[in-house]
């Protein structure tokens, strides 16, 4: 099942998405979405499956964004303390966790912004429902933290997932507009890497999009490499 149900709601279109790897799975994702009654197909596919990308452009998708993997391993007795300012995220806190990501994902240009057949206010709303869903509902996210200013503001965050036993996901980090060159990002991954080491994971991950070069020089300064990138193509099924 290709079919994505929060994607087609935000969008009031039939979206599915799926990830390829091969060019068998080209045509064979095409018929799934054609059988699915999709009108847009969201595919990821390695940058390193180079006939796979051909394929995909040639059945007519089009690249929409290139995402850049990180990855360094924790070493609990390497790390410095958590930043003062920084604490566990509560329930409390969703109103202003969501402002934060309204704030500094607004211009943001993901895959969903870079096409223009999906509705640009709808694609804003992307990243703020993620940060509140994150705070509020248990499942998104294993832990939310959040900075605050000496007002006690909340200025950034950073969402944390659980991959698996070995390995936590830094899925989604943000500092205000208004706050940012403060030293934030880096607080707020150094805090991040503690809670990684405490719930036992010997490695933290992170993505972003190949563009956003300050959080690329963020998370490198702090010992992270990349490990991989993966492109974000768009396919219109009634285009076939």
């Amino acid at each position: 099942m290709l079919f994505s149900p929060l994607d087609s709601h935000r969008f009031s279109r039939r979206i599915g998405k799926t990830s390829i790897s091969d060019v068998q799975e080209v045509g064979a994702a095409l018929e799934a979405a054609e059988a699915e009654k999709l009108e847009l197909l969201i595919a990821r596919c390695s940058a390193d499956a180079v006939r796979a990308l051909h394929a995909m452009e040639e059945r007519g998708f089009r690249l929409m964004d290139t995402l850049v993997y990180l990855r360094r391993s924790v070493d609990a007795g390497n790390l410095d303390d958590p930043p003062g300012p920084v604490r566990q995220a509560v329930a409390a806190d969703a109103a202003a966790v969501e402002g934060v990501a309204c704030a500094a994902f607004r211009g943001y240009v993901g895959h969903y912004h870079s096409d223009a057949r999906l509705d640009g206010h709808a694609a804003d709303q992307i990243y703020p429902d993620w940060a509140r869903r994150a705070v509020e509902e248990p499942g998104v996210a294993d832990s939310v933290l959040v900075y605050e200013d000496e007002a006690s503001r909340i200025c950034g965050f950073a969402a944390l997932r659980r991959l698996d036993d070995a390995r936590c996901d830094g899925m989604l980090f943000a500092v205000d507009p208004g706050f940012q060159k403060r030293g934030i990002f880096g607080a707020l991954l150094r805090a991040s890497l503690s809670w990684t080491a405490a719930n036992g994971c010997a490695q933290m991950e992170y993505s972003t999009h190949l563009r956003n070069a300050g959080a690329l020089r963020g998370v490198a300064g702090h010992g992270f490499y990349i490990y991989k990138a993966v492109h974000t193509f768009h396919c219109w099924i009634k285009a076939q």
